[in-house]
């Protein structure tokens, strides 16, 4: 079984606790990109494999013990990324990893595989929202009921196929982290633009309002925000860069095709390392044998 799934970068949220894990989520928007992960069974000794490297990790753990599943074989995954940078991969493993995992038991359903999931990152306080968005994806996804899929909701806005989403890596924070740091703001913050966007809900005014949050909240910092607007007045202004916001400590900026190389190398000499992503029009997509 091959398990295809993109990652997700949420530009604005908010948590909606509940008692029950399952009942517990986000509400907000964010974008799902491709290059995906792509995750297959694996014959090394190792639970899960990222990149051919051993990663030991809680939330997997806690999923295996959830789903009441043998850690005698493992995952390996392939990806763009790395685990605490923001992109939602930590969700895309323990999803990928169930549905292999559960997939030749008399449990296996992908709704199943998929709240399964949700409750392992929640338990875990890695991930609120990233498991359904990447479940579904499309491009931009608005969560509009908290929780997994069957239980949550989401709806897909469509954006230009002449997009593209370029990202620097500025550091590492986990969702534990970035919580203890940030959590009344995101709350506070998150649910004033998370309202104003259902008022507009356009690539363009995701864009703005990300920026808006992650400036408010304080992952973007006033230096950088006057940096990248100076080095990008020319693209912002004519349209060709959308925006841009941060996510934890990941820089994501929004371009058109045709401004692509001259703002990576803006970004490369001022910034750091840009990555370039194309956005996902797929969700989950499952490859039986």
């Amino acid at each position: 079984m091959r398990v295809i799934i993109p990652l997700h970068i949420t530009g604005f949220w908010y948590v909606v606790e509940s008692y029950n894990p399952v009942f517990t989520g986000s509400l907000g928007a964010g974008i799902t990109l491709d290059p995906p992960v792509i995750a297959e069974e694996s014959s090394y000794d190792c639970e899960l494999l990222i990149n051919d490297e051993c990663v030991v990790s809680p939330v997997i753990v806690t999923a295996r013990r959830l789903a009441q599943i043998s850690s005698d074989s493992g995952v390996s995954l392939s990806s763009k990324v790395a685990l605490g940078n923001g992109y939602g991969l930590s969700a895309a493993s323990t999803l990928a990893y169930l549905i292999i995992k559960t997939g030749n038991t008399n449990r296996y359903t992908l709704n199943k595989a998929a709240i399964t999931a949700h409750v392992a990152e929640v338990l875990n306080k890695t991930g609120y929202g990233d498991v359904i968005a990447e479940f579904y994806g499309g491009g931009l996804v608005l969560r509009t009921q908290p929780g997994p899929p069957g239980i949550g909701s989401v709806d897909i806005i469509p954006v230009s196929k002449s997009l593209k989403v370029v990202t620097v890596v500025l550091g590492s924070l986990t969702t534990t982290e970035m919580m203890l740091r940030y959590g009344l703001k995101i709350n506070e913050v998150g649910k004033s633009v998370y309202r104003k966007f259902l008022e507009d809900t356009t690539i363009e005014s995701f864009v703005d309002l990300a920026r808006e949050f992650s400036l408010s909240v304080g992952m973007l910092s006033n230096d950088l925000d006057t940096l990248l607007k100076s080095k990008l007045s020319k693209y912002l202004s004519n349209g060709c860069v959308l925006g841009y916001f941060i996510k934890k400590k990941l820089l994501t900026v929004i371009v058109e095709d045709e401004c692509l190389v001259e703002v990576t190398d803006i970004l490369s000499r001022y910034v750091g390392l840009p990555k370039v992503f194309n956005i996902a029009r797929h969700g989950l997509i499952v490859m039986p044998k």
